[in-house]
């Protein structure tokens, strides 16, 4: 005997399948962090180098494609800067390829600054990424990214600073 659905209103009054939808919820998390090579004076400055790492986790409960990074690098009074290089593609944990993650799967991107006399000049640089991507269904999901220090107390959406020492 095959199982009833219990719904005969549907023209199908025994042996129809029970279909039990899941619903999506697409979710994704970026944060960015920065560690500084220095050009051995020991202070923050023009020719030091800031690596940025970023790690997008997806968070939902369904794969994400179209995964895609817009990063926004100025110094501290709002004036553009330029990255260096990056963001670029390192792995995922899960082995995802560039652009794809899967559920509960974080993928790390590194991307590099060379302090110039612009950012020495306004005493730093801020730092953010927004990361984007898009379910099957084709519902698209953002974040913007978190410095990873939940101490300062700002817990969401805060830029990565890296301040600079005139030397």
């Amino acid at each position: 005997d095959r199982s009833d659905n219990g719904d005969d209103t549907d023209g199908e009054t025994e042996d129809d399948e029970t279909i039990t939808l899941i619903p999506q919820s697409p979710s994704i998390e970026v944060t960015k962090t920065a560690t500084i090579t220095d050009n051995g004076d020991g202070v923050p400055g023009v020719g030091d180098v800031i690596n940025y790492t970023i790690t997008v986790e997806n968070i939902g409960s369904t794969i994400l494609e179209e995964l895609g990074l817009v990063d926004t690098l100025s110094d501290i009074s709002g004036n553009s800067l330029i990255l260096t290089s990056g963001p670029v593609f390192v792995g995922s944990d899960q082995g995802s390829t560039d652009g794809t993650l899967a559920v509960g799967e974080t993928a790390t991107y590194t991307a590099t600054y060379v302090i110039d006399q612009q950012a020495l000049d306004a005493g730093g640089v801020s730092n953010t990424v927004t990361a984007t991507g898009s379910s099957p269904t084709g519902t698209e999901v953002s974040d913007v990214s978190d410095d990873g220090d939940d101490t300062d107390g700002n817990t969401s959406n805060d830029p990565t600073v890296v301040t600079t020492t005139a030397e």
